[in-house]
């Protein structure tokens, strides 16, 4: 995955269907009618589950644009809708009941990249629940960019333990591939970036100044 790539994966935390888009007029005639039955079954399926249906309608305009089989699309459709059903069960295991379907997508994008169930649950519990969407697409997509999955998650987790905020996570895919680009492995860069993280938190922010006293004013 490339930088750009890279960026389209992270602005996928802001869900197609808040522009109001029916699924039918999501899917428009770029999708063959089987397909598209299928996308309608699934989604409600996900729907009654409380899951998100977005990311199954993203994978089928995805397939239909790449020209990739009938079949082959029907099969990552029920792969997707599996990751979400189980990225929702790792967050319940986080303390998320029920989770935020933005959430939900989040996990099942790095259960996708590479990252188990476990994974999940350990990243989404290690930090604000608020950030919890952006921390685990920062990390699916570190783990699309090659790092090991284990790396991932040290390098996630000791970030946010030495306190940088989630947002503050978003440089990190662009750091790796720096580091990548001057010879370093995806993992040599997450293990670099981990111990330079940790070496902050442990010198903690700088230093403020002491306010001076007001001067006295003159009579």
């Amino acid at each position: 995955m490339n930088h750009r790539l890279a960026l389209l994966a992270l602005a996928a935390l802001i869900p197609a269907s808040l522009a109001g888009q029916s699924i039918d007029e999501r899917l428009g005639a770029r999708v063959p009618q089987g397909t598209a039955a299928l996308v309608r079954e699934l989604a409600a399926s996900a729907a009654a589950r409380g899951l998100p249906a977005d990311p199954i309608v993203q994978k089928a305009i995805e397939g239909s644009v790449k020209a990739v089989p009938a079949d082959r699309v029907a099969g990552a459709l029920r792969e997707v809708l599996a990751q979400l059903a189980l990225s929702a069960a790792a967050l319940r295991g986080a303390g998320m009941d029920p989770p935020d379907t933005i959430v939900v997508a989040a996990g099942a994008f790095a259960i996708n990249a590479g990252l188990d169930a476990s994974q999940v649950t350990e990243l989404a519990g290690a930090g604000p629940e608020t950030g919890a969407a952006v921390t685990l697409r920062v990390a699916g997509t570190l783990a699309a960019l090659g790092v090991p999955a284990a790396d991932v998650v040290r390098l996630v987790a000791t970030a946010l333990a030495a306190g940088q905020a989630p947002a503050d996570l978003l440089a990190l895919p662009a750091q790796v591939q720096a580091a990548v680009a001057r010879g370093e492995t995806p993992a040599q860069a997450a293990v670099g970036l981990a111990r330079a993280a940790a070496a902050s938190g442990r010198r903690g922010p700088p230093p403020t100044r002491p306010t001076p006293p007001p001067r006295p004013q003159r009579p």
